[in-house]
């Protein structure tokens, strides 16, 4: 049967993304253009022979900014990958497709190995995966849309450490890992429930054994050798440094008006499926076990979070308001109803249903799920019908990116925009302390000798050059942001700075022309955390094959 389940997830998955292919076009909306740039650079970098990718000197205005050090980005190179072989919008929907098929596989694979039940799982891995929160965060909510892709997995992996086998604590090693390389705020959000669970798990049992509490550390402890390269430039780069992340805030809630009501619409966005809406108002009364209470608790506290009636005011000026949008709870109470509407419906269905019928059955739901997908997706498509496409600007420009049609024609034109949101994330805060200040960085503009020059940079990865002429030896600015590990060289030989009030790139210069280059060398203990995490990986592969090999004994 797991055969046939994964070829009709596949079959959904190539339908909605054709559906969505088959417009030739994308709409740049809300995250876009900061990955969609992201992934350009790590593009251009790889076409260019630098695998890779620090600082943005090709996107970003060439400002040098390191999103890449601060943001996870391997799973990105995927879709870098098939720019070589595809067209900018084709190379987007065929990456789009294989993570939505990553997702369905893991789900349907997770919920397996929790429930034992095949038709559960099927059920499971359709609604979650084209639920529509997760169909929102697909079109441009990048970071988002892949942590979703592991946490079923991540789950049962805390499943099995807590309840389950805790031979199994490489599951959420792995799951953890995952959800790491993917966004960093989702390994937050998910903490959050995994102490939750902690703590249901010490009140319901009386307690934890020591058995688990080892599989608990051992698998924290290998899920961060496994992550050293996300983690360790935070300590080498940006404690201490002064620099700037995504603004911590709580900037919008839902009333649970909003959200039930919303829920029963068709179209993708911020809300629950009706599938699981409906759960929430029947589960009770179908539901017997423990286990399925906790689930039951968890996913009307997800919900809760959601809304303006949680205290968030109280979260003022703690970690918890990196959460920003508290629509991010939205996966988190899909997974956990999805759950339930698996479980329940399978069980309703398995009683009446035998034999070929059952075959009919699952073709039925996997083109229902197919429809309401499309259903949800036509909105969207629909924007794209009528939305304008977006138009070229020149290379210096402060206009922030509009909600505009992306063409192969036009596709470039996004990168000459100010990029809308986390266009100077992770930048010194001291850049950010004006709005003059910003614009000057975007307009290339450089310092010298009292004057205001507008520079023209000559890129190579992870390198900005510039030509600067000087009556007279003298500091200039560059439009270049500095961090711990930025290198400068003038004139091909290396060259001390200092950070400028922009947090920018400040050298002196010789009399007459100079050529100024500034790049980025990562530090040692970079390379020695990707060899160790590499090394980690490799341990695990083997503990694994020869943990199935004494299993299946």
């Amino acid at each position: 049967m797991n055969l046939l389940y994964l070829g009709l997830l596949l079959f959904v998955t190539l339908l909605t993304t054709l559906y969505l292919a088959s417009s030739k076009a994308i709409f740049a909306f809300s995250d876009w253009t900061f990955h969609a740039a992201r992934v350009e650079e790590i593009y251009l970098n790889l076409k260019s022979g630098s695998f890779f990718t620090f600082i943005a000197a090709r996107t970003f205005h060439n400002t040098g900014a390191a999103s890449f050090l601060f943001y996870p980005y391997i799973f990105f190179y995927p879709w870098a990958f098939l720019r070589f072989i595809l067209s900018p919008v084709n190379a987007f929907y065929a990456w789009y497709a294989l993570v939505t098929f990553a997702t369905a596989t893991i789900s349907y694979f997770s919920m397996k190995a929790y429930s034992k039940k095949s038709l559960a799982s099927f059920i499971f891995s359709l609604v979650y995966t084209f639920a529509p929160y997760r169909l929102y965060l697909g079109g441009a909510v990048f970071g988002e849309y892949l942590a979703v892709t592991f946490l079923p997995l991540l789950f049962l992996g805390i499943y099995e450490v807590l309840w389950g086998d805790k031979k199994k604590w490489y599951l959420l090693a792995i799951s953890g890992a995952l959800v790491a390389y993917a966004h960093i705020l989702s390994v937050f959000l998910s903490l959050e429930f995994a102490v939750i669970l902690f703590i249901i798990k010490l009140i319901t049992s009386r307690g934890i054994s020591k058995d688990r509490i080892k599989s608990l550390l051992l698998s924290a402890g290998v899920c961060v050798f496994l992550v050293l390269p996300v983690i360790v430039p935070f300590f080498t780069d940006f404690i201490g440094q002064g620099l700037s992340s995504a603004k911590p805030s709580i900037s919008y809630t839902m009333g649970p008006r909003y959200l039930l009501l919303n829920s029963f619409s068709a179209q993708k966005g911020w809300k629950l499926s009706f599938m699981l809406m409906l759960t929430i108002l029947t589960a009770w009364a179908f539901i017997k076990s423990r286990r399925n209470w906790i689930i039951y608790g968890l996913g009307l506290f997800a919900c809760f979070l959601t809304t303006r009636y949680f205290p968030w005011k109280l979260t003022a000026g703690t970690p918890f308001e990196m959460v920003q949008l508290t629509a991010r709870y939205l996966s988190y109470a899909s997974l956990f109803l999805t759950i339930l509407f698996a479980l329940g419906s399978s069980s309703v269905l398995e009683e009446h249903v035998t034999g070929r019928k059952k075959l009919a059955l699952s073709c039925s739901l996997a083109v229902f799920m197919a429809l309401f997908s499309l259903s949800s997706l036509s909105v969207y498509r629909d924007t794209l019908k009528h939305v304008q496409d977006m138009p070229k600007t020149s290379a210096n420009s402060t206009q922030p990116a509009p909600f505009k049609r992306l063409r192969d024609y036009n596709y470039y034109n996004q990168f000459n925009y100010k990029i809308l949101f986390g266009a100077f994330d992770y930048m010194p805060k001291s850049s950010l302390t004006s709005v003059q200040k910003q614009n000057s960085l975007l307009m290339h503009q450089a310092y010298l000798n009292g004057k205001t020059l507008t520079l023209s940079p000559l890129i190579k990865a992870n390198q900005i050059s510039y030509q600067v002429k000087s009556e007279k030896a003298a500091d200039v600015d560059l439009p270049v942001i500095a961090y711990k590990h930025t290198t400068v060289s003038v004139n091909g030989q290396k060259h001390a700075f200092r950070r400028g009030n922009r947090g920018t790139v400040v050298v002196g210069l010789k009399h007459g022309q100079n050529t100024v280059t500034v790049g980025y060398k990562a530090s040692p203990v970079f390379y020695l955390s990707i060899f160790i995490s590499i090394l980690s990986w490799l341990a695990l592969l083997i503990y694994l094959v020869k943990f199935k090999a004494k299993y299946a004994q």
